[in-house]
């Protein structure tokens, strides 16, 4: 029985694990963080489809095998013991998965049960105006959180970004404005930030009957009215604008819904070439023109 313990303690001191993220992807007693090659090929192949970066080109020359990926080049020779990365030569009988990574240029942390490699690489954090877009492969594992004045982007799993990894919970990065996130819009490969101020849009309203769509001033609220049915009308968002419409959108959707509510009016949201882009307008059609003046007022308080 003793002998049965110490044994298994040694060999599970010399265990190998290698993660993608939270992930185990290969698990053996071999020593130094190695891998038998068909592994080693196995596991590039998988890791190449699961993160969404360049296939990779496999071979053989005579008992020389070899494996190319992104301009790197590595092979072994099984008969004699011999490993190779970018041309340097080095007798192994196994494939040093440190060596290769680092040649590779493939994100990695050690830690006592193995290597851990990024299930998220970011390639780039931009934000301009209301807008912040990250780019990325692999899988989104990003939170973010609202402070005052900053929003903190933070890993929820390992989250590599200028060859550096985040564990998770660690934060990435912290973007200083004194906006929120009004919504959140996720693609392959992309995340988008759209972040609108709290407080409304200030500013003169400009009432002006329908029939006077023509002579639109630059600055203020456009309220537009004529007698109608008792409904009010903005227009949609616009994807033409790559998301840069949507908080100007958002705060003029808000502003209508409330009218909407105080003073029973249908909201439609209606593409109409008299409401310009990028600006809080809208159409009221009206019964009783009376409730002009009072939902002049009403906007008023609301831009206060």
């Amino acid at each position: 029985m003793v002998f049965f313990v110490v044994v298994a303690i040694a060999l599970s001191c010399f265990s190998f694990d290698l993660y993608i993220g939270k992930k185990l992807m290969y698990s053996s007693a071999d020593l130094e963080n190695t891998m038998n090659w068909a592994s080693f090929v196995s596991f590039m192949e998988n890791y190449a489809r699961m993160i969404g970066i360049d296939s990779l080109s496999i071979g053989e020359i005579g008992d020389f095998q070899y494996l190319v990926w992104n301009g790197h080049t590595v092979g072994f020779a099984a008969g004699s013991n011999v490993f190779v990365v970018d041309g340097i030569t080095v007798k192994s009988k196994a494939v040093p998965m440190d060596s290769i990574l680092t040649a590779f240029q493939l994100p990695f942390i050690k830690e006592e049960s193995g290597i851990v490699l990024a299930d998220m690489i970011i390639n780039k954090i931009i934000q301009t105006d209301d807008i912040i877009d990250i780019t990325y492969s692999g899988s989104n594992r990003l939170v973010f959180t609202q402070r005052q004045n900053q929003i903190d982007i933070v890993s929820d799993g390992f989250v590599a970004i200028n060859g550096q990894i985040y564990k998770p919970g660690q934060l990435i990065k912290t973007v200083r404005t004194d906006k929120k996130i009004e919504q959140k819009i996720e693609m392959p490969g992309l995340i988008r930030i759209i972040l609108m101020k709290e407080t409304f849009s200030t500013g003169e309203i400009v009432l002006l009957n329908f029939d006077q769509a023509s002579e639109i001033p630059e600055d203020g609220v456009l309220l537009f009215y004529s007698n109608g049915d008792d409904r009010i009308i903005i227009r949609p968002y616009s994807p033409d604008f790559e998301g840069s419409d949507w908080p100007i959108y958002a705060q003029n959707r808000k502003i209508a819904q409330q009218i909407a509510t105080r003073f029973n009016l249908k909201l439609e949201i209606c593409p109409l070439y008299s409401l310009p882009v990028g600006r809080i307008s809208m159409v009221l059609l009206l019964s009783d023109d009376t409730k002009i003046s009072q939902i002049e007022d009403y906007i008023k308080e609301l831009l206060q």
